[in-house]
């Protein structure tokens, strides 16, 4: 029987194709990887984008007020005023103040802020607003104070386990009527 003899337009031999086989896979796994990094980060991106945007709005509109009218404390006081709010899958909490005031009606506009948020929330892992506002110099009132600290913060959890916060601070001049 006569032998045939390979010539150069014969084919592939099976090594070389497991071979080529193998590389495309090494190389799709790492695409996909990069793939999978920058759909995540690109998500987070988002996400703190839009809690930024929620700290930025609190900021501008808790430089505007009085912080004694704005939060629950009075004007002698020397301590730090707070607001917080926290969100999860089923409600906002603490839950929209009932009055006419306009200080009122902006903490429920910010209540509003976190509660409308595209932030990711669960009962154990809930999105947060803290909102503070602080005397300066230190042990003034909010009555005598030269300057006022407002800090807002802004945290939430993201793919369950990292959890993540945008904080932003500026000092203003306390507001006279």
């Amino acid at each position: 029987m006569p032998q045939r003899r390979a010539t150069p337009d014969a084919g592939f031999s099976l090594a070389e194709v497991m071979v080529a086989t193998a590389m495309l896979g090494v190389i799709l796994l790492a695409l996909f990887a990069l793939l999978t990094s920058g759909v995540q980060r690109a998500y987070g991106g988002r996400k703190t984008t839009q809690a930024t945007m929620i700290a930025q709005a609190v900021l501008e509109e808790a430089s505007v007020y009085e912080p004694h009218l704005l939060f629950p404390v009075a004007a002698a006081s020397t301590a730090p005023a707070g607001l917080e709010w926290e969100r999860t899958t089923t409600a906002t909490t603490p839950a929209a103040e009932s009055g006419e005031s306009s200080a009122i009606a902006q903490r429920n506009a910010w209540r509003s802020l976190l509660a409308t948020a595209d932030l990711p929330a669960s009962d154990e892992l809930p999105a947060r607003l803290v909102v503070r506002a602080t005397p300066l110099p230190e042990a003034r009132s909010f009555a005598t104070a030269s300057l006022v600290r407002v800090e807002v913060e802004v945290h939430w959890t993201e793919w369950g386990t990292r959890p993540r916060e945008v904080r932003l601070q500026t000092i203003t001049l306390p507001v006279n009527p």
